[in-house]
Formats: structure tokens, C-alpha cells, sequence
């Protein structure tokens, strides 16, 4: 009996940790869009609302990094430029400051590094003001979108009754 139970509980422990990095992996995302050489890349974690509202979570002024665990990173292989405002090429850690209750940028930071807990202004590149829309299903997971569009593309984040985007063109 004592064989028996100690060998169900090995198999127990073997599907477990085969499990684990599947569980993992959806914890963190990946938008990805071509680029003029090369790829524009985000990568970032994915929390869910569970009930809550995050338009709450923030006051006027404050920044949040974009995801869970691990920092955001927007790593680009070409300039783009946000309406008048340019990113070149290379690494970033992604923020989103509110403005206020109907305003938010996304702000381009050199520390890639860590679990994004502590914003550093001195570190900031640039920011770009990004435009609000409701949604009208509620997304339950966090998710950033990069899409295709002629000479650049878009950038969106999906959260909760909103949207906050913005589009961009290939530097030349």
C-alpha cells in the first residue's frame, strides 16, 4: 500500500512540474509586429481584473508598468515616430503615466532591467499621449496589440472597459 501511494504521488509530482511551465508561460505576452529591418517586440506580463476596476488603481500623475513580474520591454529594430515624437531604435522599459481621468502617455524609459516597481523620471526617453476608447466587452486579461498599418503601425493596450493607443510611422 505504502509502494503504491508513494508511486502515485512521484506521478503526481512529475505532472505537476510538467504542467508548471505551461502555467508559465501564460502569465507573460508577446505582441510582435515586422518592422522596416527587423521587428518591433513587447513583451509583458499578463494580469487579470478577478472583479476589480483599473481605472481605479491609479491616481492623476502616477506611473504603472504595464504588466506583472517582470518589467515591460518595447524593443524596436528601427526608428518610429509618434506623431512628432521619436523613439530610435533599441530597448525600452514601457510605463503608463495618467495624466488625468481621460489622459494617458506612454512613456519610453532606458531601465529595462527588474520587476518595474520604482519609476525613475530621470531615466525618461520620451512619452506619447495615447488615445482612450471603451471597448464594449471587458477584456479580463491584459493584453498589448501591435498591428500592421501602411508606413508604420499601431500600438494598443486592452484593460478592463477601455483601450489606450496610439499610431506610429517608420522613421525614415
Amino acid at each position: 500500500m505504502l509502494k503504491r501511494a508513494l508511486g502515485l504521488s512521484v506521478c503526481f509530482l512529475a505532472i505537476s512540474m510538467l504542467a508548471l511551465p505551461v502555467l508559465a508561460q501564460e502569465e507573460r505576452g508577446k505582441a510582435e509586429l515586422s518592422a522596416a529591418n527587423g521587428k518591433i517586440v513587447v513583451d509583458y506580463g499578463r494580469p487579470q481584473l478577478k472583479g476589480r476596476d483599473p481605472l481605479t488603481w491609479q491616481t492623476d500623475g502616477s506611473y504603472w508598468r504595464m504588466g506583472m513580474n517582470s518589467m515591460t520591454t518595447f524593443s524596436t529594430s528601427s526608428g518610429l515616430m509618434f506623431g512628432k515624437t521619436t523613439i530610435a531604435k533599441g530597448t525600452y522599459g514601457l510605463w503608463l503615466l495618467k495624466v488625468s481621468a481621460d489622459r494617458y502617455e506612454l512613456v519610453f524609459n532606458s531601465d529595462t532591467s527588474g520587476m518595474g516597481m520604482a519609476h525613475d523620471k530621470a531615466k525618461d526617453v520620451a512619452s506619447v499621449s495615447l488615445k482612450k476608447d471603451a471597448v464594449s466587452t471587458p477584456v479580463e486579461i491584459f493584453t498589448i496589440e501591435l498591428k500592421s498599418a501602411p508606413g508604420g503601425g499601431s500600438f494598443a493596450m486592452n484593460w478592463g472597459t477601455f483601450k489606450l493607443s496610439s499610431d506610429f510611422q517608420f522613421a525614415k
